[in-house]
C-alpha cells in the first residue's frame, strides 16, 4: 500500500480532529434563530448586505422585534476617506477608506451576547490627478468591497460566541 492514501487519510482525520471546516454557510449562536437587525438605515447597502448574509447563516431577520428575539443593533457604520501621503506639491497621492462599525449583540432577554464593540476596515488607494474618473471608480470598488468584507468579519465575530 501507498504512504500517500495513507497520509491523506490521517491528515483529513487531523484536520477534522481540531475543528477545522472550510468556509460556507455560518454557524451562528442558536440565540440567534430569530434576530431584529436595528440599523440606521435599513436600505444601506452595508445593511441589505448582513441581511443576505444573516439569512443564508439560517437567520430569521425580523423587521420587528418579537419576544423572545435576540437584537443585533448597528449603533453606527462610518466609512470614510482620508489623505494618506501627499505630494511636495501639497497634493493628496493615497487615500486610506476606514470603514468602523459600532455594534452589539442581545439575546431574547434583552442580555448581551456582545457588548457593545467596534471592528474597523482599512484599504488604503491612490489617487492619479490625470485619471479621476479612474481613481473614482476604484473607491467606488473599494467601498462596496469594503462593505462586503466588514459583513463577512462581523459573521466570523458572531459565529465566535460561545456556546451557552
Amino acid at each position: 500500500m501507498s504512504l500517500r492514501p495513507l497520509a491523506i487519510v490521517l491528515l483529513l482525520g487531523v484536520l477534522a480532529g481540531c475543528g477545522f471546516q472550510l468556509r460556507g454557510d455560518a454557524r451562528l449562536p442558536d440565540a440567534m434563530a430569530e434576530t431584529f437587525l436595528a440599523v440606521p438605515d435599513r436600505n444601506s447597502s452595508f445593511a441589505r448586505e448582513l441581511t443576505l448574509r444573516l439569512r443564508a447563516g439560517g437567520v430569521d431577520v425580523l423587521h420587528e422585534p418579537r419576544d423572545g428575539s435576540a437584537i443585533l443593533r448597528i449603533h453606527a457604520e462610518r466609512l470614510r476617506s482620508e489623505p494618506l501621503t501627499i505630494s511636495g506639491q501639497a497634493r493628496v497621492r493615497e487615500f486610506v477608506l476606514v470603514f468602523d462599525l459600532d455594534f452589539e449583540l442581545l439575546d431574547g432577554r434583552g442580555e448581551p451576547l456582545i457588548a457593545r464593540e467596534t471592528l474597523r476596515l482599512t484599504r488604503e488607494y491612490s489617487f492619479d490627478e490625470q485619471a479621476i474618473l479612474a481613481a473614482t471608480r476604484e473607491e467606488e470598488f473599494l467601498r462596496a468591497e469594503l462593505r462586503q468584507a466588514m459583513a463577512s468579519r462581523l459573521m466570523r465575530r458572531l459565529e465566535a460566541i460561545p456556546a451557552p
